[in-house]
């Protein structure tokens, strides 16, 4: 749907313009995903494996329930999105291990908003009242990327963090798009959730490692996850990819802030203004896309 027919839906209900109730459960999403790392992040679990298979339990153990008011749909479009999402936290996992949750988000973030503004320009012909406005406000989400990337030095382990990083928001920023495409972005949501604990679980069992207190923590943090995977397929079928999306990406704020405040990863004041900033460039970028 494009932007402008979008727009066409936006009558008042209740007092409140569709289009700004959307941007609602787009910052609920940003607030689960700027947390959902945070469990796993506090126990140090080692294991890669073994923290994307519990992921994928706590990501099916939300959905049962929750998909007993839209029903257990097995669809292409959600076991492709799932598939994709699944694939694209794994490779955040080994991120985080590489540059820590400070460095790893704002990265993955900068990328997963790119991917989905372009999906949704070229693909679903969304269009914006300002163009010119919706491009500055990508350039300075990518601008942020820069501040962020430079709070380390260029050690070959960094690097590849990065770029890990940076590949899982190319992958990550598309996982809606089969649904939306398909216009299945609430029945859909049961077969994402299932492809997610299908793809975790071989993993758990190769890892053979079930830990209590990992397995807790890895749950949670799928819980987490897919309390914000309502929100975003919420907002998406209200506002549209273009906005909801980015809206959605602000979680590196969040992120940041766990990050520096709580786990301590940038003690150097200038990384620490370096990280500041680039998260303030990515949250006024993705400000500046709802107002385009």
């Amino acid at each position: 749907m494009e932007r402008a027919e979008t727009e066409l839906y936006c009558l008042p209900f209740n007092g409140v313009a569709l289009n700004q109730l959307g941007l609602l459960p787009a910052i609920g999403a940003a607030v689960c995903w700027g947390s959902f790392f945070v469990p796993v992040k506090k126990v140090s679990v080692s294991d890669i494996w073994q923290l994307q298979g519990a992921t994928g339990i706590g990501v099916i153990l939300l959905a049962i329930p929750v998909s007993a008011w839209s029903g257990y749909q097995l669809l292409p479009s959600g076991l492709l999105g799932g598939a994709l999402w699944a694939f694209s936290n794994l490779l955040a996992l080994y991120a985080v291990r590489l540059i820590g949750l400070s460095r790893t988000s704002p990265f993955l973030a900068g990328f997963s908003i790119l991917v989905s503004f372009l999906w949704g320009i070229l693909y679903f012909h969304e269009e914006f009242r300002y163009m010119y406005l919706a491009v500055i406000a990508v350039v300075m989400l990518l601008g942020g990327l820069g501040f962020i990337a430079n709070t380390s030095s260029g050690h070959p382990v960094r690097r590849k963090g990065y770029v890990l990083a940076a590949i899982s928001g190319l992958v990550g920023g598309s996982y809606v798009v089969p649904m939306q495409a398909t216009h299945t972005l609430q029945a859909g949501f049961f077969s994402s959730s299932l492809a997610i604990f299908a793809f975790g679980i071989p993993l758990l069992l190769l890892s053979r490692k079930f830990m209590r207190r990992e397995m807790l923590a890895g749950a949670i943090s799928g819980g987490i996850f897919n309390a914000g995977s309502i929100s975003i397929l919420t907002a998406v079928g209200l506002i549209g990819i273009t906005v909801a999306y980015p809206v959605s990406q602000t979680a590196t704020l969040f992120a940041i802030s766990w990050g520096i405040l709580y786990f301590r990863e940038v003690v150097h004041r200038q990384g620490i203004l370096r990280v500041i900033a680039g998260g303030a460039l990515i949250l006024c970028g993705a400000a500046l896309i709802t107002i385009a």
